[in-house]
């Protein structure tokens, strides 16, 4: 699987958890905290991957220090502006995750290859 497909997984079903959590009403019963939990892990990995294939060199450390440069900036994103006690804030960001997870997810069908299909470097 290719690194952006992955990162595209990782945010629609991060995005799918946090609003089956807001749906739920949020709170800190057992349930609620691990689909807040594991769907923040996964909006963070996809955050990660995909900023890990913003570089295009070999340098692995490279891609490492990016990698986490931008899961530690989705992170401060996300919680940065959080109000006490409300569950339509997780349900935001989980609707903004799922949106960006499936476009990217329905943009890449048609072009399987990994290779662009038209414009200046199609050769």
């Amino acid at each position: 699987m290719f690194p952006a497909r992955l990162a595209a997984v990782l945010s629609l079903l991060g995005g799918a958890l946090w609003i089956v959590h807001a749906l739920l009403g949020g709170g800190s019963d057992p349930l609620a905290s691990t689909l807040h939990f594991v769907g923040l892990a996964c909006l963070l990995a996809a955050s990660a991957v995909f900023g890990a294939t913003l570089v295009k060199s070999d340098a692995v450390a490279m891609r490492v220090v990016v990698a986490l440069a931008s899961g530690l900036l989705t992170l401060s994103l996300i919680e940065a502006f959080r109000p006490a006690d409300t569950p339509w804030y997780d349900g935001f960001w989980g609707v903004v995750a799922a949106l960006i997870g499936g476009i990217s997810l329905l943009r890449g069908r048609g072009n399987a290859s990994g290779r662009p299909s038209a414009g200046a470097h199609a050769r």
